[in-house]
């Protein structure tokens, strides 16, 4: 499992999440922000790795154009950059909750996002 958090508690709860969870989804642009956010930290290798189990551990759910333009609104109407708007609009999309450690979705707090 990755989690860019840094503290345990974070972690914990996350990884709590995730095991009770029955499908385990993920869209396509958390791939990017999990290796963009870990290259700002630690080098390609530890990148590529991560990425690898995200694809490995979770059902990709590549964006399509419905989902660019609910991400689109999602953005204009919350202020938040691109790639969490996308992940947002993934969430929504499948009518399931947004877990994530990231502390602009946290801030949004719409679509049953938590951590």
């Amino acid at each position: 499992m990755v989690f860019t958090a840094r503290d345990g508690e974070t972690v914990n709860k996350l990884k709590a999440i995730y095991e009770k969870s029955k499908t385990a989804y993920a869209s396509s642009v958390s791939i990017y922000e999990v290796f963009r956010q870990t290259l700002e930290h630690e080098d390609m290798q530890v990148a590529e790795i991560r990425a690898r189990i995200i694809m490995k551990e979770f059902t990709i759910v590549d964006m399509d154009a419905d989902i660019a333009g609910e991400g689109a609104r999602i953005s204009h109407r919350l202020r938040i950059p691109m790639a969490d708007s996308l992940i947002m609009a993934t969430s929504k999309r499948l009518h399931v909750p947004c877990v994530t450690d990231d502390p602009i979705s946290r801030r949004s707090n719409v679509f049953g996002y938590r951590t």
